[in-house]
């Protein structure tokens, strides 16, 4: 099988790409900048590069030539950003991918998507039925707007596409999730919100990148949307206890701050405007981006992935954070 990919620098697209090559599949993957070491590291695995952006076209179409599926991956994620940024990387890069994708012949596009697609909603078990919405965050509108979007333009161009919908994704190559829970832990600044008692939907990065490919290559899903998640259709640890599970593992402080919703919101959109007005390079430790992930009582249902796609989890959530944990630390000593 021969696959294109956008975002293949990202620690999903990373993984994938390592895992397709391993299975013997061609990849080709859309880079900013062939010169830069996360993609000379993709060319030594036997990746074609093709140089360009999601502003061009042509370069996607290059990508997709003679692919059998394109896995578009790229995205503007947190809430670091204006929201003109959000819009034209996360809906302008999905329509470009997505027609891009169809000229070159493509016949199956892997959106990956979100489960903040869902409007972040406060309660409940969310299955791929309910109704994708809008929160008033550009994260979260702007990935609801490109998962419309690539449905939308896909079926007007006659191309199948299927949307993958990951809560935090951790593992190999994370650069995002990992880092800063470790760094917060370490510096005893992680802070729990209503006692931590949220549950933290959480899915490891070869249980993403399995059902991606199974996206890509399970025929008869035109159109469909598959949450995917390491706990399926059972409650997730809590935040307090990942939290506990990770400083354990890298032989951090827990954490001992807690605070309640409100005030926990109030502060993040302090620190957030206090760390722009100061144009610091860094990413705020505490943003309303969090704290939303943070508290809401959801179970993003993953039973369709399973029903359906035929996956198979192979690890639990604390199992995995563990020995992600132990293998970071090892990485990155104090």
């Amino acid at each position: 099988m021969r696959v294109g990919m956008t975002g293949i620098t990202s620690g999903l697209g990373v993984r994938l790409a390592e895992m397709m090559r391993e299975a013997g599949h061609e990849v080709t993957g859309l880079v900013r900048d062939p010169d830069r070491d996360d993609a000379k590291k993709l060319a030594a695995m036997g990746v074609e590069l093709v140089k360009g952006s999601l502003e061009d076209g042509a370069a996607i179409e290059r990508a997709a030539k003679g692919a059998d599926a394109f896995m578009h991956l790229a995205a503007h994620v947190g809430d670091a950003g204006a929201p003109e940024e959000f819009v034209r990387v996360n809906v302008g890069g999905t329509s470009n991918a997505v027609r891009a994708a169809a000229r070159a012949g493509v016949k199956r596009f892997v959106h990956l998507s979100s489960t903040a697609v869902y409007g972040r909603p406060d309660t409940g078990r969310v299955v791929e039925s309910w109704p994708t919405k809008h929160s008033g965050m550009s994260y979260e509108d702007t990935k609801t707007d490109a998962e419309r979007t690539a449905f939308r333009v896909g079926k007007e161009l006659g191309m199948e596409v299927v949307a993958i919908r990951p809560p935090v994704i951790y593992g190999p190559h994370d650069r995002n999730f990992m880092p800063r829970a470790v760094a917060a832990l370490r510096k005893r600044q992680f802070v729990l919100v209503d006692g931590g008692v949220a549950p933290l939907n959480m899915v490891w990065v070869d249980h993403a990148s399995e059902v991606t490919i199974l996206a890509a290559t399970t025929p008869g899903i035109d159109g469909e949307a598959f949450n995917v998640m390491d706990d399926v259709a059972e409650m997730p640890p809590t935040v307090r206890t990942v939290a506990e599970t990770i400083a354990d593992a890298v032989g951090a402080p827990r954490p001992v701050i807690s605070m309640p919703f409100g005030v926990a919101y109030a502060l993040s959109h302090v620190v957030d405007a206090g760390f722009k007005l100061a144009k610091a390079k860094k990413v705020p430790p505490f943003t309303p981006f969090v704290v939303k992930i943070l508290t809401r009582h959801v179970v993003y249902d993953a039973s369709k992935a399973v029903e359906v796609l035929g996956w198979k989890p192979r690890k639990r959530s604390l199992d995995g954070l563990r020995e992600e944990a132990v293998a970071y630390a090892q990485r990155n000593p104090r």
